[in-house]
């Protein structure tokens, strides 16, 4: 379908082909006629790429739309040069329109195609990220828990005359659990990678290092929970009150802070309250945990996390393990998902 046009723009002359084509007349087609054919999404894409060839006296091709007679728009491809005399005046354009409608169909097919196939295998790798993510976190959940359990039956099995039956049990649990303890590990570096953790040693203590500050006005309560971190290897000191205690938060820099609900009325609140409005600088994010059998009321107050009393001391070992690394824990991975 060949069209020519003046160095103005203007149509001066189209092939049968593209009069066949199109259903107009050379008449209506002359002048500014031949761009009533151009489907109207693609008139000024069009138009911008002729009258910059126009300007810049270049070959152009453009691709568009072109009403046929019968209504329906066909995608063409259109290829244009320039003409000269033979001194070189301009004269204008010469073009021809070539239909590329099935080929541009397919093209947009495939892009369609390609579109859906990215979009599948994006939404496929964010949910297999999703599920590692969850059971990287699940893991990371269990494992405090496990390591309690290998630590707090340890110590119980030495305190049994060796060769007992009490003391083979107790040995069968330590074995059972460090294994489990070694495999979530194992697991937990594969989905994390080898730098996605810190590693401890299945027999190796369990809190070594960890200051934990307690906070109990029982002797007899702050004894056994003194006894039963030092056994998972943590540094705990204890104080009876609130007022001790954030002199000790000054003083000392524990990593952890554990508080009996129960002791002096409101104190253990009032506590929590004052801790959780100091600067970060000065323990104002210091996990804390608290020993109450209101099942809310801790929470809702600012504590990390609550105990059930009385404490069982696997439990509170596994929930200082955990609030040590709260990052890792499943209740921190669903709090961070949209």
């Amino acid at each position: 379908m060949l069209w020519r046009a003046k160095p103005d723009m203007a149509c001066d002359y189209v092939s049968r082909a593209w009069l066949e084509f199109t259903g107009f007349s050379s008449d209506q087609a002359r002048g500014d006629g031949w761009s009533r054919v151009v489907h109207a999404e693609d008139l000024a894409r069009w138009l911008d790429s002729c009258v910059r060839a126009f300007d810049a006296r270049e070959p152009f091709e453009v691709e568009y739309r072109m009403r046929r007679h019968d209504g329906e728009y066909r995608w063409v491809l259109d290829r244009a040069a320039p003409m000269r005399a033979n001194d070189g005046l301009f004269l204008g354009y010469v073009g021809a329109c070539v239909e590329i409608h099935e080929r541009k169909r397919a093209e947009q097919a495939l892009a369609r195609s390609l579109e859906r196939e990215r979009k599948l295998r994006t939404a496929t790798e964010e949910a297999s990220r999703a599920k590692d993510g969850f059971v990287a976190a699940m893991l990371a959940d269990v494992q405090p828990p496990t390591q309690a359990i290998a630590t707090w039956s340890a110590h119980l099995r030495e305190q049994l005359p060796p060769g007992s039956e009490a003391a083979e049990a107790l040995e069968a649990i330590v074995r059972n659990a460090r294994a489990q303890t070694r495999v979530i590990d194992n697991l937990l570096e594969l989905s994390q990678g080898p730098d996605g953790g810190q590693k401890r040693a299945a027999d190796g203590p369990l809190l070594a290092g960890v200051r934990v500050l307690i906070v109990e006005d029982d002797v007899a309560a702050r004894e056994l929970l003194l006894r039963v971190l030092r056994v998972a290897g943590a540094e705990p000191r204890a104080v009876p009150n609130s007022s001790e205690a954030l002199q000790v938060l000054e003083d000392w820099k524990p990593d952890i802070m554990l508080s009996d609900t129960a002791m002096g009325g409101e104190e253990a609140y009032v506590l929590i309250r004052a801790l959780r409005a100091l600067p970060a600088e000065r323990g104002g994010c210091l996990r804390a945990a608290a020993f109450s059998a209101d099942n809310d009321h801790a929470l809702a107050a600012g504590y990390d996390a609550q105990l059930a009393k009385p404490v069982e001391p696997v439990a509170l070992l596994a929930a200082v393990a955990r609030l040590v690394q709260p990052v890792t824990g499943l209740g921190k991975y669903l709090e961070q998902k949209p």
